[in-house]
């Protein structure tokens, strides 16, 4: 059973990391703002030459990504690259050679918002509303306003005769925007499978868009990069899965777990709870967020500074 030390600020792990791998959404922002303090973080970094890659499990490109860290104050200067599932998926799309998506056809039948169709741009695809003329199945969104999971079961189960392969080019299972959670893509792939479908997730947790991630760094071996995320189930097993080191962030996806003026022992019986309830994932650290230093810690920096002089 591995140990989880409760940290109050990433400046505690600077002697220990010189890569770090981020999750977006719950950590980095909540898809409205940035959360408070990560732009001190990631300056901070920088300013100790550490190098951040930024791994997200969104069904857009990677570009679409960067552009949307920018409206939100996260400048390109700020990390070395962005990889999402979505930029994977559109990779493969376009070569289709290597599984799952080797020979998968030009017909796809897309589930998304409406306002969410972009990953096809570029490909050789087209979209079809008859799930009989479709080669795959594609899930990058789910829109819940007025549709229910179940409602795809009609369409799913004419694909399941027909043994169409989906492609989710987004695995999480809830969506977080803003303080709403809502349905995840990985959602809609797991209605698919339990319906006897095949379904392909494409990102977190799965081994190769960890590898991949952990490749772009530069002169950084694997035991100095540490993975930070808020999700046990994807990003914290699937950093585990490839032995890199682990910081989880309490206040994202799990943040109902963690309520505001909780006590430092119930906080600590919580993670062990949710550790329980996700077949004993345990990460090496755990913050409250994505913070330099609290101002508490920050003031007794300032103290022992002050009497060193």
């Amino acid at each position: 059973m591995s140990t989880m030390t409760f940290c109050q600020g990433l400046y505690e792990l600077m002697d220990s990391y010189d890569g770090f791998i981020m999750d977006q959404w719950g950590v980095l922002h909540n898809g409205v703002h940035a959360y408070d303090g990560v732009i001190d973080s990631l300056n901070h970094l920088k300013a100790r030459k550490k190098q951040v890659v930024i791994l997200s499990n969104s069904a857009k490109r990677s570009d679409d990504n960067i552009e949307r860290l920018k409206k939100l104050g996260i400048k390109p200067s700020m990390y070395k690259a962005v990889v999402t599932a979505g930029e994977v998926a559109w990779q493969g799309l376009r070569a289709q050679k290597e599984t799952p998506f080797k020979d998968i056809g030009k017909k796809c039948y897309l589930i998304s918002r409406a306002d969410d169709r972009g990953l096809l741009d570029g490909l050789d695809v087209e979209i079809t509303s008859d799930i009989d003329e479709a080669s795959f199945i594609l899930i990058t969104s789910f829109d819940p306003n007025g549709t229910k999971l179940e409602d795809l079961d009609p369409v799913f189960k004419k694909a399941v005769v027909r043994r169409l392969p989906a492609i989710c080019a987004n695995p999480d299972m809830i969506t977080v925007y803003g303080h709403e959670r809502a349905v995840g893509p990985g959602a809609v792939a797991k209605r698919y499978h339990d319906l006897g479908g095949m379904a392909h997730l494409i990102g977190k947790p799965h081994k190769t868009i960890f590898r991949y991630a952990q490749g772009l760094f530069e002169g950084v071996i694997p035991s100095r990069v540490l993975v930070v995320g808020d999700s046990l189930q994807h990003d914290i097993a699937g950093a585990i899965a490839v032995d890199m080191d682990t910081a989880f962030i309490t206040s994202g996806i799990h943040g109902s777990a963690f309520p505001a003026g909780i006590s430092p022992d119930q906080r600590r019986k919580s993670m062990e709870h949710l550790a329980q309830i996700y077949g004993g994932i345990r990460p090496n650290w755990v913050l409250d967020s994505l913070i330099w230093q609290t101002p508490e810690a920050a003031l007794r920096e300032r103290e022992r500074a002050r009497m060193k002089e």
